[in-house]
């Protein structure tokens, strides 16, 4: 394919996925904000806040939708244009006239899984605090969770300043807590707490029964390793996470021992899910006939549309299932997109077999 040829239709494609992507994300943005224009106080400053990081959080949802939404809508245009006819004159077969959608495709799902391990990926959070006039980081208060074989109990954890405040550790030997080490104040530094005027009282034993306490103190002690603030933040509160974070977060809930489904449900609908489109777009290209004689427009475009959005909704509900334990994470959304792939790639191997026969 000419550098020219492919520089027209990426040209084309592109066009029309930013036209539909800031279209559809502004039209949802814009409903949403006047459902919720009389719970929105104080100045402009805010409510423009409000629309900007609603309006981010929307690019995430959409752009699997827009993927596709903008091949059907350039194809289109281009069979009722002939410009498809015109260009397998030149010689060109059907695959490569789709590379240019395949290349464009990926480059959208890289830049925002780019973007997704950036804190682009907290705009959702940012928005609800605003609309419920809080802080943008909220406070945690009574936490209580596991940490290797001991439990913690924190009074409040501060996210923002990364402080946790008058906490308890309870250190289980055989089932039974051999000591109970409290302090004030933590901050986090690096990949642990580093916590100060800690108290350490351990139980003494004799003859197998508990003979009293010893009690002992220290100025610093490093605990909770591997216990990042957006860590604890996820068990709780199930917000969002950047990759790096999520990644980090599923490996020590895997060595803690501890749920890991809604992490992984997390994963999979970040990573796996706008692959769904990409497949959808192989799909699409090839089943629709691309002369304008062979088919009826209106059918075509209510099939397309049906199929992307029934699936999309599928997919989402795969993933609340997944994230609820209702399904496993792992059978919830996976099986579903590798279908789809291995159905793509089996198309786009059928049609470049069966151009190279020819």
């Amino acid at each position: 394919m000419t550098k020219l040829a492919f520089v027209y239709i990426t040209r084309k494609y592109l066009k029309n996925f930013t036209i539909l992507l800031i279209g559809l994300s502004l039209a949802v943005v814009m409903i949403d904000f006047l459902q919720h224009i009389n719970s929105l106080t104080g100045g402009v400053n805010r409510k423009i806040l409000y629309l900007f990081y609603r309006w981010e959080s929307m690019l995430t949802l959409v752009y699997p939708l827009v993927i596709v939404f903008a091949l059907i809508m350039t194809q289109m245009a281009m069979i009722a244009q002939n410009t498809l006819v015109a260009l397998f004159s030149f010689g060109y077969s059907r695959g490569e006239l789709f590379r240019p959608f395949l290349i464009s495709s990926v480059a959208i799902y890289l830049f925002f899984l780019a973007l997704q391990c950036t804190p682009f990926s907290y705009s959702k959070e940012r928005a609800d605090a605003i609309l419920h006039e809080k802080s943008e980081e909220l406070q945690m208060e009574r936490l209580f969770f596991k940490y290797n074989d001991d439990f913690v109990y924190v009074e409040k954890l501060d996210p923002v300043r990364k402080i946790l405040y008058n906490a308890m550790i309870f250190v289980v030997t055989d089932a039974k807590v051999k000591k109970i080490i409290s302090f004030p104040r933590a901050e986090f530094r690096e990949n642990e707490w580093v916590a100060s005027d800690v108290e350490t009282r351990s139980k003494i034993f004799e003859n197998g029964k508990l003979s009293g306490f010893r009690t002992s103190k220290k100025e610093k002690m490093s605990i909770l390793e591997g216990y990042k603030p957006k860590v604890v933040k996820l068990i709780y509160e199930g917000h969002s996470l950047t990759l790096p974070d999520a990644v980090n977060a599923l490996l020590l809930l895997q060595k803690q021992k501890l749920d890991t489904n809604k992490i992984k449900s997390i994963l999979y609908n970040k990573v796996l899910m706008p692959l769904s489109a990409i497949a959808l777009l192989v799909i699409f290209f090839f089943k629709i006939p691309p002369y304008q004689r062979f088919m009826r427009r209106e059918l075509v475009w209510a099939a397309t549309l049906g199929v992307t959005l029934s699936l999309w909704g599928v997919l989402h509900a795969l993933f609340w299932l997944g994230s609820s334990a209702v399904l496993s994470p792992d059978f919830a959304q996976p099986p579903l997109i590798l279908l789809l792939l291995l159905y793509a790639i089996h198309i786009g191997f059928k049609e470049a077999y069966s151009k190279q026969k020819y």
